[in-house]
């Protein structure tokens, strides 16, 4: 089927749009419509486009999460989202072949879109066009489909049945313990709205928002990349997941973002001039003329140094006084890995394996695993792999788990699932050694909290390596199997695990979420989250340490990697390597590169001294 095609759009109002006088306000549906846009981009959003026209309120500031880097300055382009809600009503018998006809053509309009997107998405980057390439997956289920099928044949409206079917998706992943597929949600969610946006024939003009600044409630990565292909400048949002989709690309395309501003879409005003510090978190709403002059310095002044940054590739990650480090990518998907190999990725820190239970929606053959692991071994040749085992639980697949868990964070789950279904952690690890042929590959197990759990898996691998050997296949008999190190009781015996293991990794994320009770996705308690707070810090430095008293490697591969204020710290720490994202490897090579080991070690120092996080950013803000 040919990817929708629409009219041109003249202004920022679509000349078929509908306007209704809501509560003082003016509320503009959008309808969709035949024909072409002149610079052939989609209209895609189901929206209720708000056009406030209050006062002025004068300079103020709203505090967001830092989703990607960069500053952006325009005028705002603000979508207030109605989430479709579920409709009682039934239909007759006589017109469900009609409303099942209706929900597949719905369906084929979707998939041909995200056909032209990904078309799209290749003029940008492998990362961008795989990720919506997972949006082809849902749409193509035909799980999905034939249930949503099934309940319109029992006289559920087509709209309803998308609804009901999408919601029982997502709320098994909202309830994921894993930050990663509880974002992965949010692909169900945009699915969801645009599918019923379609059955409504309700739609958005991307090209309303060209050279502004995106506000909305929520963003798919299809609307994200038609904005930039229409010149958005930037986005800011009230929901989604550091890790979610929109973040990602907006981190791979260089636009400027900032999310979790609750009350974005009202708090805002269209078309006044925001700017959007993607480096702080911060939004600032109609600046004053000193503000923008400061900003535009900043921005300038971003630049030159993004310009500067590639002259970087080739050069050594090392501190002015001749310490290395050893910086590594952080990567999901076998195309991820030439994007991280041409800024000079030293090698891959973690790859997350669960990534393809979140593709498949189930666990993949071992032939599957086989081909994905090798594929990634062989891209980053000569370079080190570091596969992550399965980290999953009755939260994310429930196939084999006796009963519900009220608390799945503290149940069965990483390392625990993995011993209690050896079946699938043998599969997974054959498939890791058969990859390793090359004398690349390290393995890694998730969540390990006892010394018990490392030796039965061990035993397991060995298990495995006398089965290969029996069958004759060739792999690395010294292939490196570490542990992270993601809980308070892990850190507190990481002397242990670093006697034993081969390497150790710190995930900060999963570390300070366990040290401090917080869930970092939870907006009522995410002021509370920080991977800087003093506790977190000391078992850090104390994981460190022991790795070195046994001369064994020890990464760090959560968030605050990546983060601005923590380099100085984690050389002082005496970390020697480092994974991140691919889109601040080359960031993060400069900070390196301007500090010297003998000034860190004064800086965590002072860092260990403090007693709350304040403390700690303060002494990182004035340095030594």
């Amino acid at each position: 089927m040919k990817p929708l095609q629409l009219r041109p759009c003249k202004s920022s109002l679509h000349p078929d749009s509908e306007n209704r006088d809501v509560g003082g306000q003016r509320r503009v549906l959008v309808r969709l419509i035949g024909g072409r846009m002149a610079d052939g981009v989609f209209l895609w959003r189901p929206v209720n486009l708000m056009l406030r026209s209050a006062a002025p309120q004068g300079e103020r500031t709203l505090k967001g999460i830092p989703a990607s880097a960069g500053i952006a300055i325009g005028r705002a382009f603000v979508l207030s989202i109605d989430s479709p809600s579920v409709s009682h009503e039934r239909i007759e018998p006589a017109s469900i072949p009609h409303e099942v006809t209706r929900f597949k053509s719905a369906l084929e309009s979707v998939a041909g879109e995200l056909v032209h997107a990904i078309d799209l998405a290749r003029q940008e980057s492998t990362n961008v066009s795989t990720i919506i390439e997972s949006f082809l997956l849902i749409v193509g289920d035909p799980v999905i489909s034939g249930n949503i099928v099934g309940r319109i044949e029992t006289g559920t409206p087509a709209e309803t049945a998308v609804m009901q079917e999408f919601d029982h998706h997502q709320n098994m992943l909202y309830n994921a313990r894993d930050s990663f597929l509880r974002d992965r949600a949010q692909d169900f969610d945009h699915v969801k709205e645009r599918l019923v946006a379609i059955l409504r024939n309700q739609t958005l003009s991307h090209a309303a928002a060209r050279n502004s600044i995106v506000v909305s409630g929520s963003i798919t990565p299809q609307d994200m990349l038609f904005f930039k292909q229409t010149r958005a400048l930037g986005f800011i949002t009230e929901i989604g997941g550091i890790n979610s989709h929109a973040c990602i690309m907006a981190r791979d395309m260089g636009i400027p973002a900032v999310i979790g501003i609750r009350n974005a879409t009202s708090d805002i005003v269209n078309n006044i001039t925001i700017i959007v510090d993607g480096y702080a978190g911060v939004v600032i709403v109609d600046p004053s003329d000193a503000t923008l002059r400061e900003y535009t310095a900043k921005q300038e002044q971003a630049e030159d140094y993004r310009r500067r940054l590639g002259k970087l590739i080739q050069e050594p990650a090392v501190t002015i006084d001749g310490a290395t480090v050893c910086l590594m990518a952080n990567v999901d998907t076998p195309k991820q890995v030439d994007a991280a190999v041409m800024v000079g990725a030293d090698g891959f820190g973690l790859v997350r394996t669960e990534y393809m239970l979140v593709e498949r929606g189930r666990y993949p053959s071992h032939e599957e695993q086989v081909e994905w692991y090798t594929d990634i071994a062989d891209r980053a040749f000569p370079k080190t792999v570091t596969f992550r085992a399965f980290d999953v639980g009755s939260d994310k697949f429930r196939e084999g788990i006796p009963h519900h868990e009220d608390n799945p964070a503290l149940g069965l789950r990483g390392i625990r699932f993995l011993l209690y279904r050896p079946d699938i952690f043998e599969q997974q690890a054959c498939a890791v050694l058969k990859a390793s042929v090359h004398r690349n590959v390290r393995f890694m197990l998730p969540m390990v909290c006892v010394i018990e759990e490392f030796e039965q898996a061990k035993h397991l691998i060995q298990h495995c390596m006398q089965k290969l050997d029996a069958d004759g296949f060739e792999y690395d008999a010294s292939m490196p199997v570490g542990v992270m190190i993601e809980t308070p009781a892990a850190a507190l015996l990481a002397d242990v695990f670093a006697k034993a293991a081969d390497f150790l990794s710190i995930g900060t994320n999963d570390l300070a979420q366990y040290t401090l009770a917080t869930d970092r996705t939870n907006e009522l308690v995410a002021d509370i989250f920080d991977a800087l707070h003093p506790s977190v810090l000391k078992l850090i430095r104390m994981t460190v340490d022991a790795a070195r008293t046994y001369e064994k490697p020890v990464s760090l591969c959560g968030e605050l990697a990546g983060h601005a204020a923590a380099t100085e710290l984690l050389i002082g720490f005496g970390l020697t390597e480092l994974s991140v994202s691919t889109s601040v490897l080359l960031e993060l090579k400069q900070r390196i590169r301007s500090v010297s080991k003998e000034d860190c070690l004064e800086v965590v120092r002072k860092a260990l001294a403090c007693t709350t996080t304040s403390e700690v950013y303060a002494v990182l803000a004035h340095g030594r």
